[in-house]
């Protein structure tokens, strides 16, 4: 990471394109954050484009702008990512995803300096510095016809490759512990570090899913616990548990070899289920009742349960505490 380091120092004052990669959860788009702090292009936007996020149709849209009745749907005019970004920095993130007859656009934009929005023939100049991201290997991608060459030529001038978490070392409890406090302070808990058990499995385990993986467990320990020193049977069952890991390698703990369980959900609590259809229960023993089940269906992972709930983890972490005070009571 220190080389990492100087090469955004020494990145960062000049106007040459810079191409990240890295798995991802690494920290691509908090490495294009420092090196448009660093630069002469500071006090001017750094315009952030996820080039995966965005439908195809729209993208041209989104990078160019366009012009009042240039499709439809198009009901005023609107400046695109590049006119935005005119004298700072443009971000273009999983820039491999884009599609190929637009990176063909992009291409004679890098060259002329010049955008025209959709619908608008009349070009306008634009100063903008290139930080481009991709999880992929980028040349794998030019050999597949994914990525077209001249456009990686233009814009891989100085590469930086983050590493996963794994390969860095002590670096990980470092950044959990800085997690820790962090999220602590937001949630008014008192967490103040790990214990000697509890660092020994973080340091083993793989963290598959990186930075934002231990930032979402972290997360997790602080909103579903209490105390002073996060102890193992805090941490989500695949750390805390690495036999279970190990016993099973190859195994997606939700169809995605990326993204780990996160969360330990108590065993469900008893629930009357009405048989015959005319018992009414209380709103939150329904609400339990549909949660608890998705959890099941997706075997544990909250992430994946929300979003098949299309709610937020948070809501079903803030649920969960809930549903313990009630059934104190």
């Amino acid at each position: 990471m220190q080389d990492v380091y100087e090469l955004i120092e020494n990145a960062a004052p000049s106007n040459a394109s810079v191409f990240i990669t890295g798995d991802s959860g690494t920290g691509k788009e908090l490495c294009a954050q420092c090196i448009h702090k660093l630069s002469k292009r500071h006090n001017a936007p750094l315009i952030s484009l996820n080039c995966s996020a965005i439908p195809s149709g729209l993208m041209e849209s989104e990078v160019f702008g366009h012009v009042r009745g240039a499709f439809t749907g198009a009901t005023c005019s609107r400046d695109g990512a590049a006119i935005m970004a005119d004298g700072g920095t443009l971000f273009l993130d999983e820039i491999c995803e884009m599609d190929l007859n637009l990176q063909a656009k992009l291409l004679r934009f890098i060259q002329t300096g010049m955008v025209s929005r959709v619908g608008n023939s009349t070009p306008r100049k634009v100063d903008v510095r290139f930080i481009c991201a991709t999880n992929r290997d980028p040349m794998e991608a030019v050999h597949a016809g994914l990525f077209r060459e001249d456009l990686y030529y233009r814009l891989h001038v100085i590469p930086i490759v983050l590493p996963p978490l794994s390969a860095r070392g002590e670096d990980i409890l470092l950044i959990a512990e800085t997690f820790l406090h962090r999220i602590s302070r937001a949630e008014g808990k008192g967490f103040t570090g790990f214990s000697p058990a509890a660092q020994e499995l973080i340091r083993r385990y793989p963290w598959p899913g990186n930075v934002r993986e231990l930032e979402n467990v972290v997360r997790n320990i602080v909103v579903m616990n209490n105390g002073d020193t996060v102890e193992p049977h805090m941490l989500p069952l695949t750390i805390a548990h690495p036999e279970r890991r190990e016993a099973n390698p190859d195994r997606p703990i939700d169809g995605r070899k990326s993204m780990p369980v996160i969360g330990n959900m108590p065993s469900p609590l008893p629930v009357s289920h009405p048989r015959d259809g005319t018992t009414i229960l209380p709103l939150w023993q329904e609400e339990k009742r549909i949660i608890e089940r998705a959890i099941r269906i997706c075997e544990g992972n909250i992430v994946k349960a929300a979003a098949k709930l299309g709610i937020n983890p948070s809501t079903i972490y803030r649920k969960t505490a809930s549903w313990k005070k009630k059934t104190a009571s």
